[in-house]
C-alpha cells in the first residue's frame, strides 16, 4: 500500500510543478519568487543605461580594541540611472550590487569576520551585501557588516569600492579608517598622503616626510615614514652639471622663480634645496618665447638634462610642492 501512496503523491508534485501552482514553496530567492515590481523597472525617456554612485559617510566606533568585534555602516548614494540590487532581492536577473576590496582590488580584508548564528554580512573576504534589496535612482542605501580588529595596533587603512558583480567596478573607491587600541591623532593628517590599504603605525606618522631622489632611476619618491606615497619620473643634472648628493632640506618655496640668466627659465612648483641654486621645480618655459611650455622638455624626463636642478611633470611638481613643507628632507643619491 504505501509504495503505490508514494507514487500517487510523487505524480500530483510532478503535476503540481509541471502548471507552476506552488506559491507558497521557496527553495531559494529568486526572479520567480520575488515580486515583479522589485526586479523590474523602466529608463526615463531619453535616459542611457549607466551605473555611478556617490560615497556619503560611515558610521563606526572611534577605535576598537584588539580582537573586538563591532559593527559598520557604509552609507551611498545610487547616481545612476539604474537601480542596484541585492544577492538578497531575489533577482536573479539582474545584476548584483556588492561593497569590494580595493588597492590592490579584491584582496582579502583583514578586518573580515564570521559569526556564529549571525551574518556578518560578508559574501567572502573581499565582499559585503548591500542592506536594501533594491536602490533606485536618486536613493541613498547603505553596507551594514561586521568586523573583528587585528591584534596589531595602529590605523588599518581600508579601501572599498561598488562592484557591479559580472559587469564593472564603479569608478571612485574611498578609504575608511579603523584604529585600534589608543585613537592616534598626533601627525593625522599624514595619512591622507597614503593611498594603499595597509596598517599605519604611530612610528609611520611621527617619522614624518621625505623626498628621495635616485638619481641612477631618474626617480622621485615622496614618502611618509617608510611609506612611498607617491613615485615621479625625473630629470637631473647632466654628468658635465651633476645633481649634488646628500641630505638636505625645503629651504624655501616660491610657486614660480626665474633663472638669472639666459634664457631666462621660468620654473614653477620651485623648492630649494640647496643655498648655491639647486631647486626641485616644474619643466620650465622661457621668457623670451612669451613664457611658452618648453615642450622639448618634455622628452627630457628620465634622463640628465638639467643644469642640476631636478625637474618633474607639470602635476606631479604641483602633487610635490603641495607634499612637502619647508624644512622636509630631501635626500639625493645614487
Amino acid at each position: 500500500m504505501k509504495p503505490k501512496f508514494s507514487r500517487i503523491f510523487a505524480s500530483m508534485l510532478m503535476f503540481t510543478l509541471m502548471i507552476g501552482i506552488v506559491p507558497s514553496v521557496t527553495f531559494a530567492q529568486s526572479y520567480v519568487t520575488s515580486s515583479p515590481s522589485l526586479c523590474e523597472y523602466a529608463l526615463a525617456e531619453g535616459q542611457t543605461p549607466s551605473y555611478s554612485y556617490e560615497f556619503l559617510g560611515s558610521k563606526k566606533k572611534m577605535s576598537l580594541k584588539a580582537g573586538e568585534l563591532a559593527q559598520v555602516t557604509i552609507y551611498i548614494k545610487n547616481t545612476g540611472t539604474i537601480p542596484m540590487y541585492s544577492q538578497d532581492s531575489g533577482c536573479m536577473f539582474r545584476a548584483i550590487t556588492s561593497l569590494g576590496t580595493t588597492r590592490s582590488t579584491d584582496r582579502d580584508s583583514v578586518l573580515y569576520t564570521e559569526l556564529y548564528g549571525e551574518d556578518s554580512r560578508w559574501k567572502a573576504p573581499n565582499r559585503i551585501k548591500l542592506d536594501q534589496k533594491r536602490i533606485n535612482p536618486g536613493e541613498q542605501g547603505s553596507f551594514t557588516f561586521w568586523v573583528k580588529a587585528p591584534h596589531e595596533e595602529g590605523i588599518y587603512r581600508e579601501y572599498f569600492g561598488i562592484v557591479i558583480e559580472g559587469k564593472q567596478w564603479l569608478p571612485g573607491d574611498f578609504v575608511v579608517n579603523f584604529d585600534v587600541g589608543k585613537y592616534l591623532s598626533e601627525n593625522r593628517e599624514n595619512l591622507e598622503y597614503i593611498k594603499e590599504s595597509k596598517l599605519v603605525t604611530q612610528d609611520n606618522l611621527n617619522n614624518g616626510k621625505m623626498i628621495e631622489v635616485d638619481i641612477s632611476q631618474q626617480k622621485m619618491y615622496l614618502k611618509i615614514g617608510d611609506t612611498i606615497v607617491k613615485t615621479f619620473p625625473v630629470s637631473s643634472g647632466t654628468y658635465r652639471t651633476p645633481t649634488p648628493y646628500g641630505l638636505t632640506s625645503v629651504l624655501f618655496k616660491q610657486e614660480v622663480r626665474v633663472s638669472g640668466g639666459w634664457p631666462h627659465y621660468i620654473m614653477p612648483k620651485w623648492m630649494a634645496f640647496r643655498w648655491n641654486g639647486y631647486g626641485i621645480h616644474a619643466l620650465p618655459s622661457i621668457s623670451y618665447d612669451n613664457g611658452y611650455y618648453w615642450r622639448e622638455a618634455l622628452s627630457h624626463i628620465g634622463t640628465r638634462r638639467s643644469h642640476g636642478c631636478i625637474r618633474l611633470l607639470p602635476d606631479d611638481a604641483t602633487y610635490a610642492y603641495n607634499f612637502a613643507a619647508v624644512g622636509t628632507p630631501v635626500w639625493v643619491h645614487e
